[in-house]
């Protein structure tokens, strides 16, 4: 009696064609049990036109591994690019490429979005590069690559990039909405991805309700900024491209971020940053803005002319033979002719930028702003140098 029934409901399961909704619900919810059913049924005999592996080509992410590699050794194609997403899955990637290259002509479109989305989460570019070259390209995932490595803006598909809703230099205007805007521009995607994270971790801060900076929308710049660095060096920019655009041109400071290697700086009043740059990291390098100086010890070629003159060199940095009162010793000119002095004690934000900014120095900040806000920045004097020697 048992054996008839348990028949019955295997005919019952394979037999039955419900309607389109009710048949996209019941494989969603399909169990162990049944889908085990299915799956010996469509392994028994290799058949595209058997139910069971009609039923089951469309629910393959729901196999277990087993079950998708007896389907594979029986012959469908299908599982074997399902496995091929899963040894993407495992970071497996030359196994993959072998089933990928063979299989992808006979994958269902939903199949080449799994695989294609899995590597571009992981940042799998060097695979992405091969499925384009040799198979298919398919947006929007050939424009993120694109956008990833830094490709020009001219290769860009327009309507891809702007679905993916990010802003491209040239192609949208980003000027801030305010006297003293910092633009910001970004080699790739990520960089475009961590800018706005930055943005809105200062927009939420109380530093963005004292400060008078606003920041704008990142803008894609691809390689128009060449940058290049190194391990142990300092990011380096070419600005002279986006300078064309005469909302660059009226910024008070610019913010530029690359996926080279290299230190985070400030130069000329423009911000050079690497991707993984964090917030923290972030405010060090806007204090240069207002002429902080680092208190850590600074490259000899700087040290040879900042600390050779005694003064006040900075809103945190004295040189002199001796401390002013308040004041104590700093290693800023530890390779230079004179010694520094910083006016905090303890270590400062301008030391080891991971410290919280203190009270003592947000109010050196803005006292140095009252200052320097009245004159050009150190951006719009390289500007106007420029403008002059042409």
């Amino acid at each position: 009696m048992m054996l008839r029934q348990y028949l019955t409901g295997i005919v019952f399961l394979l037999m039955a064609v419900p309607s389109s909704s009710q048949h996209i619900a019941s494989l969603a919810d399909m169990k162990g049990a049944e889908l085990n059913i299915l799956v010996t049924r469509a392994a028994q005999n290799f058949n595209h036109s058997n139910y069971a592996y009609l039923r089951l080509k469309q629910i393959p992410e729901q196999l277990t591994d087993e079950q998708v590699q007896l389907l594979r050794r029986t012959g469908y194609p299908i599982f074997a690019f399902e496995w091929a997403i899963r040894l993407v899955a495992n970071s497996h990637y030359e196994q993959a490429w072998l089933l990928i290259e063979k299989y992808w002509q006979q994958s269902t479109s939903s199949a080449r979005i799994r695989v294609l989305d899995l590597l571009e989460k992981q940042g799998e570019y060097a695979l992405m590069t091969r499925i384009f070259d040799q198979l298919e390209v398919l947006e929007p995932y050939a424009s993120i690559y694109g956008l990833e490595v830094g490709n020009s803006i001219s290769t860009l598909n327009k309507a891809s990039v702007d679905a993916l809703g990010v802003s491209v230099f040239g192609w949208h205007t980003s000027s801030a909405s305010c006297k003293h805007s910092i633009m910001l521009f970004a080699e790739t995607l990520s960089g475009v991805k961590q800018l706005k994270r930055l943005r809105t971790q200062y927009n939420q801060s109380t530093l963005s309700e004292l400060l008078p900076y606003c920041l704008s929308d990142p803008l894609y710049v691809g390689d128009l900024t060449q940058c290049s660095g190194g391990e142990s060096n300092f990011i380096q920019c070419n600005i002279d491209l986006l300078l064309q655009e005469s909302s660059v041109q009226q910024a008070r400071h610019l913010v530029i971020m690359t996926n080279k290697q290299g230190l985070a700086n400030v130069y000329n009043g423009v911000m050079r940053l690497h991707n993984k740059s964090q917030y923290e990291l972030f405010v060090h390098e806007m204090m240069h803005f207002a002429h902080f100086e680092d208190e850590y010890p600074v490259p000899q070629a700087k040290a040879d002319w900042l600390c050779k003159t005694s003064g006040y060199k900075a809103p945190n940095l004295y040189v002199g033979t001796s401390a002013p009162k308040g004041w104590y010793k700093s290693e800023t000119c530890k390779f230079g002719q004179l010694e520094s002095y910083k006016p905090q004690h303890i270590a400062s934000k301008m030391q080891y930028h991971e410290i919280h900014l203190s009270n003592h120095y947000l109010g050196l900040w803005l006292k140095s702003l009252n200052k320097t806000l009245s004159v050009p920045s150190d951006y719009q004097v390289y500007l106007n140098e420029l403008n002059t020697k042409h």
